[in-house]
């Protein structure tokens, strides 16, 4: 089994207020790399980041869809899981890549829980692919940082998939600490820093992804690891570094 933990894919651009699927961002091979790790094309499943929230899933799931699809990545049947699905571990069982959308942490890992993917991705020989939330909460443990200041005193480790030890922080900006946080958050100095005490974290700037392939890790892009309150670049763009 193959995972990729990735901050953002780039499978869209918005023109004139509307997004439109575009190419996978390649900057660091991704695609070349997919092309050998899927060994069928026959079945696609996007798991849904709010299983009830029908309208953007569908509008994101058919985005995602055709930006594959444009990248030389077509496959036969698509799937979307979400609470209308009603036969989640067969069309698991029976998927070729199985694609994590990115959204809110929380209500996600809520939502994996609730259908037990844990125990039905321990069974599946699909490609696993993570977008942002999707990568964070295929960890072990999941670091569940603030995003806004309602946020802030919510449980900051999640029981995630366990499909990986590895936690990462996706859309990483060296500078900011991360682009999605309210202004009045020093991610950085008041999480990332503190916390990287408690557990490694692996900051993922978006085109930037991690690959997985048994006990091989390779690193692609821009990423750095912060661990006990030090942040190293450990590799960067159109140049990986293997573990």
């Amino acid at each position: 089994m193959s995972i990729y933990l990735t901050s953002d894919l780039g499978t869209s651009e918005k023109i004139n207020g509307e997004r439109i699927p575009c190419k996978i961002n390649n900057i660091n091979s991704i695609i070349e790399q997919l092309k050998e790790d899927i060994k069928k094309y026959e079945n696609f499943v996007f798991i849904a980041s709010n299983p009830s929230n029908y309208e953007k899933t569908d509008i994101s799931s058919k985005v995602v869809f055709n930006s594959f699809v444009l990248s030389g990545l077509a496959f036969k049947h698509f799937f979307v899981i979400d609470d209308r699905t009603s036969n989640i571990g067969e069309i698991i069982k029976d998927a070729d890549l199985i694609f994590l959308s990115g959204g809110h942490v929380p209500t996600q890992n809520e939502f994996f829980n609730k259908i037990d993917l844990r125990s039905k991705l321990k069974k599946s020989k699909a490609v696993i692919i993570g977008q942002s939330a999707g990568s964070m909460n295929l960890a072990k443990k999941v670091y569940n940082y603030p995003e806004m200041l309602s946020e802030i005193n919510d449980p900051k480790f999640l029981n995630g998939l366990a499909m990986t030890n590895i936690s990462i922080v996706p859309h990483f900006d060296k500078e900011k600490g991360n682009v999605q946080v309210e202004p009045d958050i020093d991610l950085m100095n008041n999480y990332l820093i503190k916390d990287s005490y408690k557990i490694p974290l692996y900051c993922v700037e978006n085109g930037s992804h991690i690959r997985i392939n048994q006990s091989k890790i390779e690193f692609y892009g821009n990423i750095y690891l912060i661990k006990d309150g030090q942040t190293i670049k450990i590799s960067s763009n159109e140049k990986g570094v293997n573990l």
